[in-house]
C-alpha cells in the first residue's frame, strides 16, 4: 500500500507529501485541514470541545465524537489534544481511499499520536487501520483508537468535565482539598470543611476529580454526598 499525507501550511497552501517528510516536525500544532463536517447519513451536527490541554476548540462530527476528545483530553498521557491536520490518501493496486483521522495529539513523553475513530463503536475500516499504520511508521507516530465508553462512567465524567476550565483551578484551593481528602470524605463534607466558600469548595473538587488528583467510584453516580480521596490513597 501506497500512503501520501494532504496537509495545509501556515498560509493555507495544501501540500501532499510522503509521511516520512513529516517525521520529526509538530503536525499536531498544524493547521486544521479540513472543517469537520456531520457524519454522512446520520443524525448529526458539528460540535465543539474545548480542550483543557491547548485551550482551544476542537470541532467534533458527533456527540460520540466530542466524548471521544472528552476522554482524550482527560488522559493524563496526553500533554497537547487537537483537531486533525492532515489526511491519508491510500491506493492499493486499484483500491483507493482517503483516512481521516479524528484527532492529532502529543503525548507527555513527546510521542506523536494519530487517532482513529468509528462511529457506534464498531471498529475502523481495515483500510483505514492499515493505511494509517503505513503512514505511522514512516512519520514515527503510533496509531490508536478514540473510544468513548459509555454508562454512569460517561455521566460522572461529563458532569466534572464542565469544571476543567482554568477559572476552576486554584492552588491554594488544591492544597486545602488534597489534605482534606487524604481520606475518604463526601464531597460536601470535605468542600464544606475548608477554608473556602462552600460553592468553590465543591467547584475546586470537581476540578480535582476531573484532573485525576482526586478519584471516586466512578461506576456510582457522583453527587457532593459521594465519597471522595486524594488519588493514591485506599479506599
Amino acid at each position: 500500500m501506497e500512503v501520501q499525507v494532504r496537509h495545509r501550511d501556515d498560509i493555507g497552501r495544501e501540500h501532499l507529501v510522503a509521511a516520512r517528510a513529516l517525521r520529526g516536525l509538530p503536525v499536531e500544532e498544524w493547521p486544521v485541514l479540513h472543517e469537520q463536517r456531520a457524519y454522512k447519513g446520520r443524525k448529526s451536527k458539528v460540535r465543539q470541545w474545548w480542550s483543557s490541554t491547548t485551550k482551544k476548540d476542537i470541532s467534533c462530527r458527533s456527540a460520540e465524537h466530542a466524548c471521544a476528545a472528552m476522554f482524550l483530553d482527560r488522559d493524563p498521557r496526553i500533554a497537547y489534544l487537537a483537531a486533525p491536520c492532515l489526511q491519508l490518501e491510500w491506493q492499493d493496486g486499484s483500491d483507493s481511499g482517503v483516512v481521516h483521522p479524528a484527532f492529532m495529539a502529543r503525548t507527555v513523553d513527546k510521542q506523536q499520536l494519530l487517532y482513529l475513530y468509528s462511529p457506534s463503536g464498531t471498529e475502523p475500516d481495515a483500510h483505514e487501520v492499515t493505511a494509517a499504520r503505513e503512514a505511522a511508521s514512516e512519520a514515527g507516530w503510533q496509531v490508536d483508537v478514540a473510544l468513548a465508553p459509555g454508562g454512569q462512567l460517561r455521566r460522572n465524567v461529563y458532569l466534572v468535565s464542565q469544571f476543567r476550565h482554568d477559572e476552576c483551578a486554584n492552588d491554594r484551593a488544591r492544597s486545602l482539598l488534597l489534605e482534606a481528602f487524604a481520606r475518604p470524605l463526601s464531597v460536601a463534607e470535605a468542600a464544606d470543611a475548608v477554608d473556602l466558600l462552600p460553592e468553590h469548595g465543591r467547584a475546586y473538587s470537581w476540578h480535582l476529580l476531573w484532573t485525576g488528583e482526586l478519584t471516586t467510584h466512578w461506576e456510582q453516580p457522583l453527587t457532593p454526598d459521594s465519597l471522595v480521596w486524594a488519588a493514591g490513597v485506599a479506599a
